[in-house]
């Protein structure tokens, strides 16, 4: 089914899918020091590295859109309230929302932290929490059920699994580095190396933050400013997303249910998925604050995710009902078969999203960044089907 707006309207594919895939897999706090350091910095008024761009999205609303790393950061949503700030997720690690914050208050507005959201249980989304509890100790951190019990279950095991894998990226990166041919490749592998050893000695002694608040279905916070409605509207990237969704102003935050890069599959429901979307296109949106990404007008790239992930989750249903492997379907199943990508708008919207938003090697062109999105998503996909 296709859906619709409503009628009126170690080669360089080799790294590429490790920094994709290191990206895409899955803080009490900061080691002390580091804390302490990032603390010391806030007050005496040196500036922290500027992680962010932020974007108006409507009056009073910010898309804090997130510049390269090679762990990645994802974007956040603020939205102003009368006296205080709600936020969208809170980044892969602790001092992201040090560094958050401090722009916030330095181009913004000086007002509190009183709630934070977490969209979903993913690392980058999910591991500065521990941050906010330290920046804004009264503050609601609030998230369904679901992703309050995944945090729980996985942040730990994923973020331990995580180091040995990047122990084995950091071994790339020097293969990288030695075999460099200009100084562009010798520039991005010092940098991917830089970044993920300060990475791995910041969460060395981390601890996870959980939610304190959870929804099963749909909170409302009236404000004098706008009210906002924490809605789940079914499972899609995980199993429990939730969007913030302010009607006064036409805006929804959405973490990675919907945003503008090609969608991660690897905890998804993918039969799930574009329902949960069409169901979502029912919020009188204007404007899409996404997780990762440009913010989107409309609600075009909506029903072009839904009927992507649906065009992906068809071929490999058929797929397998022919009794084909994994290494077949992936074989067969690329940007070229797939209908939803043929006129290549939509294909291109995502590639060139990833080429801006994300650390990708020198020379990567964007037919290998959705070759690399497709194979991805129709092994992920491979994978999932059991779980609907």
């Amino acid at each position: 089914m296709a859906y619709n707006r409503p009628m009126h309207t170690h080669s360089r594919r080799g790294f590429l899918r490790q920094t994709l895939g290191a990206c895409f897999t899955g803080a009490a706090i900061l080691e002390q020091s580091v804390f302490r350091a990032a603390r010391a910095r806030a007050q005496s008024g040196a500036a922290l590295p500027p992680l962010f761009d932020f974007e108006k999205v409507a009056d009073g609303i910010y898309s804090a859109l997130a510049k390269p790393q090679t762990l990645l950061n994802c974007n956040a949503v603020i939205f102003e309230n009368a006296a205080d700030l709600l936020i969208v997720d809170t980044h892969s690690k602790p001092s992201a929302v040090a560094a958050l914050v401090r722009q916030i208050r330095n181009e913004i507005t000086p007002k509190p932290v009183r709630y934070v959201v977490a969209s979903h249980f993913h690392w980058d989304h999910s591991q500065g929490t521990p941050a906010y509890r330290r920046i804004a100790p009264h503050a609601d951190i609030v998230a369904t059920e679901a992703t309050r019990q995944l945090m729980s279950a996985e942040t730990m095991p994923r973020l331990k699994a995580s180091f040995n894998e990047l122990a084995k990226s950091l071994s790339g990166y020097k293969e990288g580095l030695a075999k460099a041919k200009s100084p562009e490749e010798k520039t991005y592998f010092q940098r991917m190396a830089r970044e993920t050893n300060e990475y791995l000695a910041e969460m060395k002694n981390f601890t996870p933050e959980l939610p304190n608040v959870t929804l099963r279905d749909d909170l409302i916070l009236h404000d004098k400013a706008h009210d906002l409605h924490l809605a789940f509207r079914g499972r899609g990237h995980t199993a429990g997303d939730v969007v913030v969704f302010c009607p006064q102003k036409k805006v929804v935050a959405t973490g990675d249910l919907l945003h503008s890069f090609g969608p991660y599959m690897g905890d998804s429901y993918p039969i799930d998925w574009p329902r949960t979307l069409i169901r979502l296109a029912d919020l009188d949106f204007t404007r899409v604050a996404g997780g990762h990404g440009a913010v989107q007008p409309g609600k075009d790239r909506l029903y072009q995710m839904a009927n992507y992930i649906e065009d992906v989750t068809e071929a490999v249903v058929r797929g397998k009902r022919q009794g084909k492997d994994l290494a077949q379907l992936k074989s067969e199943i690329t940007p070229a078969t797939l209908k939803t990508l043929a006129d290549g708008g939509y294909g291109r919207y995502l590639a060139e999203n990833v080429m801006k938003y994300m650390m990708t090697p020198p020379g990567t062109s964007a037919d290998l960044v959705l070759a690399t999105v497709v194979g991805t998503n129709v092994e992920h996909t491979f994978q999932r089907l059991e779980k609907n």
